[in-house]
């Protein structure tokens, strides 16, 4: 064992992230859903993670929407989320991340 299993980047590690008022953004659209925060937790964690990492796609909103579909296809696997609360999400994080692209 190297000791490297367990590293986490250190503040001056430079790690994609989204802005803050990105996360309080996604928390108000979740708590709209029909989930309890914690079994949101694990599907908000990756949209997150894979919005961070659009900041270098030469294609924002595709890289955006990219995000968006997997988010939705995992809560519709993952937490049966049916079609009326998807469609209804959907059209939030598209705003949301309409606010994120004109931020940049």
């Amino acid at each position: 064992m190297s000791g490297t299993e367990n590293a986490h980047p250190t503040s001056t590690e430079e790690t994609p992230a989204a802005p803050g008022w990105v996360e309080d953004s996604l928390d108000r659209i979740l708590a709209t859903l029909p989930f309890p925060a914690d079994k949101l937790a694990p599907f908000r964690a990756s949209y997150l993670d894979c919005l961070a990492g659009c900041g270098r796609a030469a294609d924002l909103d595709s890289a955006h929407d990219a995000c968006r579909q997997g988010l939705l296809r995992a809560l519709k696997d993952g937490l049966d989320m049916d079609a009326e609360t998807s469609r209804a999400l959907e059209q939030k994080l598209e705003k949301l991340e309409l606010d994120i692209s004109s931020a940049i």
